[in-house]
């Protein structure tokens, strides 16, 4: 499950759910291609729910980055629980992408 929150007229988060698995990514791609289509600056994307990540759902996220790079907006992940936190840590995402607690 996931959804959007508008934070303000220049942020909006994509708050996510549950586990972002292989069978997820479809749902996961259309809802990266609806913020794309958005007007707001910084989107972050909310990962409070979100108990594992699968290496699809990291591709997704940085190709998400590039578009979002390319278009002059930011990208920031938030909200991580500990394990996740951890392992975006050990594979570097914290040096490509803002990782806020």
């Amino acid at each position: 499950m996931m959804s959007l929150r508008e934070i303000s007229a220049e942020e909006i988060e994509l708050v996510l759910q549950n586990h972002l698995a292989r069978e997820d990514m479809s749902e996961f791609q259309t809802w990266l291609d609806k913020l794309l289509l958005g007007t707001h600056g910084t989107i972050a994307l909310n990962f409070e729910g979100v108990a594992s990540l699968s290496s699809s759902a990291i591709g997704k996220i940085l190709q998400f980055k590039r578009s979002c790079d390319e278009k002059g907006r930011k990208l920031l992940i938030r909200k991580c629980r500990p394990q996740l936190l951890q392992l975006l840590r050990m594979i570097k995402f914290d040096t490509l992408i803002q990782i806020d607690p």
